[in-house]
């Protein structure tokens, strides 16, 4: 049966919970355009707490490269798609 949700659409749902709870962010502010610096205010440890969030999704560290590269929520989503995160429901 097909709802029309896609993988990216879920994962959206369960960083967007992960970021209101560990984070203080609120609903309205965690859309995929949002910059973790310019509008959410994130500061390094807010980072590292979301990389934290990023490997448990995926099962695995996530380079420092890829890390610094992204800037937006979407990023984020777009990252954790890529590998495989909730492919298991």
């Amino acid at each position: 049966m097909t709802t029309g949700t896609t993988s990216a659409d879920a994962i959206l749902v369960r960083v967007a919970a992960m970021l209101e709870d560990k984070l203080g962010l609120l609903p309205e502010e965690i859309v995929p355009e949002a910059r973790f610096t310019n509008d959410l205010g994130l500061d390094s440890l807010d980072m590292v707490e979301l990389l934290t969030i990023m490997e448990a999704e995926t099962g695995s560290p996530v380079e420092d490269d890829t890390a610094h590269a992204m800037n937006t929520i979407g990023d984020v989503i777009t990252y954790l798609v890529e590998h495989g995160a909730g492919e298991t429901e």
